[in-house]
């Protein structure tokens, strides 16, 4: 059961203070890039060394999340928190491709074991009538820094003295942040709860878990959106170029506008409606922007369908995670969420991997329908969520 009678609770924000933290601080990478060129490594590396963190994400959080619970998340987030200061102060020393490839795991290691930690400590401090509220904030707790930190990234660079005394600065702020951690107050549990906070869940549970059809659906469901979402984030820019829009990176300014937007104006918006109607009609919507956006050669539709593809993200994104918590049997709320961050950290490689296949045998055009069906199919994979809520229990957890 929800420990918590009120969503801001003190707990509820000093969690979501510290994941604004840790988001804001891997914002700050938005200048990687630049920095690898400073220090003349083999440009055909660059990926790679980027993409290292959320390779080790990808690995470690599988392994990690059965394991967590309220009972030793504290822990948890405090061993994230000092690897991911660890890692801070390491890029300096690090110049090769080795070390850098070293450095960037660790950094992600870090930040995924502060996050799921995190994740399976704060569900209990969301009621259950507030859930599309709770993840609204969190999803905006996600996405703001990075809508606010990349364009300031150079000119904080430059005031501290250079990337790597950022990043050292970046560490002592993270450092005096984890006091925060020890106001948090360990929630109170069940009689039934007590074994589960003492050593997590056994593999029977974890099976009998993933067993349920709900949670399986919801787990594709999240898969396939960020495939369709990533595979038009890499390859939108210079799809642009070809229609011939000057500034194609605008899309997604205006696009994380509007997710922002959606976000902060919805407040208890997402728990007033059906928010299974409500993810079915958006996920619509996302696939007649995704045809749209074959046909496009205009700027001003160009930019228009930035609007209202963030408005879409914006309200299917947090809600999939309201119904992934309303689904799920209350002792399985942190592990069945954390379990949905694995599948998105897998789109942002499967989007692009089949993104690219798709774009090379059917062109753009062929892309974005590609990305059409797969928006459609969630949509009908959301639709059958809500028959069996609405058959098997007399009502609508997703209202």
């Amino acid at each position: 059961m929800t420990k918590s009678e009120k969503l801001l609770s003190r707990e509820f924000i000093i969690l979501g203070g510290l994941f604004f933290i840790t988001s804001a601080v891997m914002a700050i990478f938005f200048q990687l890039h630049q920095y690898l060129a400073s220090l003349g490594i083999d440009p055909g590396w660059f990926g790679f060394i980027i993409g290292a963190d959320s390779l080790a994400a990808l690995f470690l959080q599988p392994l990690l999340s059965p394991f967590l619970h309220s009972g030793n998340a504290r822990k948890w987030m405090l061993i994230g928190l000092i690897g991911m200061i660890a890692a801070l102060l390491l890029y300096r020393p690090a110049v090769t491709i080795v070390t850098l490839v070293a450095v960037r795991m660790l950094t992600g290691a870090g930040f995924i074991c502060f996050v799921s930690a995190m994740t399976a400590m704060i569900v209990d401090y969301i009621p259950a009538q507030n859930s599309g509220q709770a993840f609204g904030y969190l999803s905006l707790t996600r996405l703001m820094p990075y809508a606010l930190i990349p364009p300031f990234v150079g000119s904080l660079s430059v005031i501290s003295g250079g990337f790597t005394t950022m990043l050292m600065y970046s560490a002592c702020f993270v450092a005096l942040s984890l006091s925060m951690l020890f106001l948090v107050k360990s929630p109170a549990v069940t009689v039934d709860e007590t074994n589960t906070k003492r050593q997590g869940f056994t593999g029977r549970e974890v099976l009998e878990d993933i067993k349920d059809r709900n949670v399986i659906m919801l787990l594709v469901v999240n898969l396939l959106l960020y495939s369709g979402y990533t595979a038009v984030f890499f390859f939108l820019k210079d799809y642009g170029i070809k229609i011939g829009i000057a500034n194609p990176g605008i899309f997604f300014t205006i696009a994380t506008v509007a997710m922002i937007g959606i976000r902060l104006l919805s407040g208890t918006f997402f728990d007033k409606l059906n928010k299974v109607s409500l993810t079915v009609w958006s996920l619509t919507g996302l696939t007649v922007c995704y045809v749209a956006l074959a046909h496009t050669g205009s700027r001003g539709l160009f930019y228009a369908l930035a609007l209202l593809f963030g408005i879409g993200w914006g309200i299917v994104m947090p809600l999939l995670n309201a119904l992934m918590f309303d689904l799920s049997q209350p002792r399985f709320r942190g592990l069945n969420l954390n379990l949905s961050l694995v599948f998105m950290q897998g789109s942002f490689f499967i989007g692009p991997f089949i993104g690219g296949f798709v774009m090379t045998t059917s062109g753009y055009r062929g892309l974005f329908y590609f990305c059409g069906i797969l928006s459609i199919i969630t949509a009908g994979l959301t639709r059958l969520i809500s028959y069996k809520i609405t058959n098997n229990t007399g009502g609508n957890h997703g209202s």
